[in-house]
């Protein structure tokens, strides 16, 4: 009898009659066109096989109790062995995922519990199939631009990684889930494969866990990477996004990259051309308002009444003359920004921020009108020109100019943005009475003046410079010698080119001959005595100068309490300043100082993590030596930097004689890698003093830093490259 009963339940399900009403019996005849829309999970098995038997009951109820959006079916792959083997199956039973017909590609492999099976199915169903997605440079914009995100930065070949690896997978196996149903996911890159996406997620050791929500970058998890710790802090994510607090919560300033949507963020960095800094960006209420223009417009009067005359009589060239936005694609690019200003924006369709952009810039093009050339790219259709134009997130805008670029960072709204392309674009202005500079002088931290033959080669090469440059709305023409005399004073001359800052005039010494001079020149001088620290800046103000002195300020304090630190900071300035000019016949005063302050609470993680300087403590004075990865919060009596103009003032004239004990941002390998290659720089020499050996030992010296470099993070999570600051 029981014989009879078994024999008859394996001729039912060798016919697929034993399968619930939910799951399709599949063959070759009917697959393609069953599984071409939608979710199917399509179990593959042999009715002779012991396991398949085994596993289907478990199947069955599985299928009873789900209430997924999704369809399930079975495939005898003894009837259907072609169609098994086109599915890679090679062994039963095996349940395999099919989206809109496509196979994806993870399957479940043998007599697995009803427990595994259910998993399986959720995360088959997911948006995400992985527990833990692995991010690339190439899908991370794709992915991570929507919700909230949890992203370990690692390196294979880094001890702690290592460590913290199975503590993570352990977390994102039992969360996932559960947190895919409050669209919170877990995401992990491998920095030695993406090291550019890793360095604009702010990523100065390894391992790091940032969270991000809707591409923005929120705060970095800064506990024990072990079980118990991180699951404590991963449990609050979802009522933390529940409540709102994720969404409301402010950004520290972040690098330009390929991971986010620009919204609400000054975020990107200045592409070739450096902005200079004005008034109106130290002391923009808002973070977004990057770049801003002179108050006045440029005045287009020709440099003497003879070129006006010849201006007046030739019509000006025109741009934009239909207002309307130009479609640019990689066929008519390069054609089409070769001539006059372009205001371009790279988009993608399906980049929300773009589509809210859209009608701006279509008004902007109107607004625009004869002014200057608005066109738009798209990106998903010409995604090679978009990256030789090193656009890394969406949308991004950018001036271009006779070859040159700058990245607009301010509010996407028509006044802004208008504002911006007309100030970037103005002209030196001729200036006729004193009271003309005075005023641009008021206007703007820094301001260049020429004075010199109007229609001379120097001007020429001056004007083309700051354009090119982008700071030409800042460069007075003076043709009136007693003009020239009562703004110069004693140090009047002809020609002459100079700058006003702080108060004081600098004159430039070098050829005016020389385009690059030139240019090192105004590069140099482009910063007022006490800027503010940005991003924008950053890179500028370590590699202009040998030390910097940060002044950490608590802009939360009030607006008088800032305006007395960052007094007290410029005066310090100012004072150093009067010691170098009394010095400057002194040879060894050649160390290259610089003053900067930085908006504590925008950099609270940064401050704290990289000098270890706790809110508690500002404000507060930091002087870096970014050349040897060190710095100084104490004088010379190791106790904290006064902040008063004595004490700044004296610490960092002890800081350049060598007289202060540094913190190191390096690691322990690093600072050690470097000490065992000098020792192998010196004992190769020693033995096969050539020039062949010394070749080598270079070449040898420079790999190993090169490994070093990116395996640094390994030892020491605070070690970190001064001129890639967050």
């Amino acid at each position: 009898m029981h014989l009879k009963i078994w024999s008859l339940w394996l001729l039912l399900a060798y016919l697929g009659l034993a399968a619930p009403v939910k799951s399709l019996v599949l063959d070759t005849l009917t697959f393609k066109e069953r599984t071409a829309r939608g979710t199917w999970i399509v179990k593959h098995f042999s009715p002779q096989c012991k396991h398949c038997r085994s596993f289907q009951p478990k199947w069955e109820q599985v299928l009873a109790g789900n209430s997924l959006d999704v369809s399930f079916g079975e495939i005898n792959c003894l009837e259907n062995e072609a169609l098994c083997d086109s599915h890679k199956v090679t062994s039963w039973p095996t349940v395999v995922v099919f989206q809109d017909g496509q196979q994806q590609p993870h399957a479940l492999v043998g007599d697995e519990t009803v427990e595994a099976l259910q998993s399986f199915i959720s995360r088959a169903t997911r948006k995400f199939a992985e527990n833990s997605v692995v991010l690339n440079s190439q899908n991370y914009t794709q992915y991570a631009h929507r919700g909230v995100w949890l992203v370990k930065h690692y390196s294979p070949f880094c001890p702690h990684c290592r460590r913290m690896a199975p503590h993570w997978k352990r977390l994102a196996d039992e969360l996932a889930d559960k947190f895919a149903e409050d669209g919170i996911w877990f995401g992990e890159v491998n920095c030695i494969e993406n090291g550019k996406l890793c360095e604009d997620n702010l990523v100065d050791g390894y391992p790091t866990v940032n969270l991000f929500v809707d591409g923005r970058f929120i705060e970095e998890m800064l506990i024990k990477y072990e079980y118990p710790v991180m699951k404590e802090y991963m449990l609050k994510l979802p009522q933390r996004v529940r409540s709102g607090e994720l969404a409301a919560k402010k950004d520290e300033p972040v690098v330009a990259n390929d991971n986010r949507d620009w919204d609400d963020m000054a975020n990107d960095a200045v592409d070739v051309a450096k902005p200079v800094t004005s008034k109106a960006v130290v002391e923009a209420p808002s973070p977004n308002a990057i770049v801003e223009t002179v108050s006045k417009p440029a005045d287009p009067a020709p440099a003497n009444a003879a070129a006006a005359a010849a201006a007046a009589s030739e019509p000006e060239e025109q741009y934009n003359v239909d207002g309307q936005v130009v479609v640019l694609t990689k066929e008519n690019f390069a054609e089409k920004t070769a001539t006059g200003p372009w205001f371009v924006e790279f988009y993608a369709p399906w980049c929300p921020h773009c589509q809210h952009l859209a009608p701006e810039w279509e008004r902007l093009g109107a607004a625009a009108r004869g002014k200057i050339n608005i066109g738009k790219v798209d990106c998903d259709e010409a995604g090679q020109l978009c990256s030789g134009q090193n656009v890394q997130g969406f949308p991004t805008l950018k001036l271009i100019w006779e070859g040159q670029s700058l990245v607009y960072k301010g509010p996407r709204e028509l006044e802004n943005m208008h504002s911006f392309a007309q100030g970037m674009l103005a002209q030196p202005r001729v200036i006729k009475e004193a009271e003309q500079m005075q005023q641009m002088r008021h206007d703007n931290d820094v301001v260049f003046m020429f004075h010199g033959d109007s229609n001379g080669d120097a001007v020429k090469r001056i004007s083309t410079n700051v354009r090119k440059m982008f700071m030409a709305g800042q460069l007075g023409i003076v043709a009136d010698a007693k003009v020239a005399k009562e703004l110069a004073g004693d140090s009047y001359k002809k020609p002459m080119l100079a700058v006003f800052k702080d108060g004081r005039s600098v004159v430039y010494g070098g050829s005016l001959a020389s385009d690059d001079a030139i240019r090192e020149w105004l590069y140099a001088e482009r910063f007022p005595l006490l800027p503010e620290f940005t991003r924008e800046n950053a890179d500028s103000l370590f590699y202009d100068s040998d030390f910097l002195v940060l002044g950490v300020l608590p802009t939360d304090a009030g607006r008088s309490s800032l305006d007395a630190s960052r007094e007290t900071v410029r005066s310090a300035a100012v004072e150093y300043q009067k010691y170098l000019d009394k010095s400057a016949q002194h040879p060894e005063q050649s160390s290259k100082v610089r003053f900067a302050w930085i908006d504590g609470p925008k950099w609270s993680s940064y401050v704290e993590r990289v000098f270890q300087i706790p809110q508690s403590e500002w404000p507060s004075v930091v002087i870096v030596q970014s050349s040897e990865d060190q710095f100084y919060t104490l004088d010379i009596s190791g106790r904290k930097i006064e902040m008063s103009k004595l004490g700044i003032f004296m610490a960092v004239r002890a800081a350049v004689d060598g007289k202060l004990k540094p913190q190191s941002t390096k690691s322990i390998l690093v600072r050690g890698a470097k000490v065992i290659g000098h020792m192998a720089a010196a004992i190769w020499a020693f033995f096969f003093g050539s020039i062949l050996s010394t070749l080598v030992t270079i070449a040898g010296i420079a790999l190993l830093a090169y490994i070093v470099k990116r395996t640094r993070g390994a030892e020491n999570r605070n070690g970190f490259n001064l001129v890639k600051a967050d």
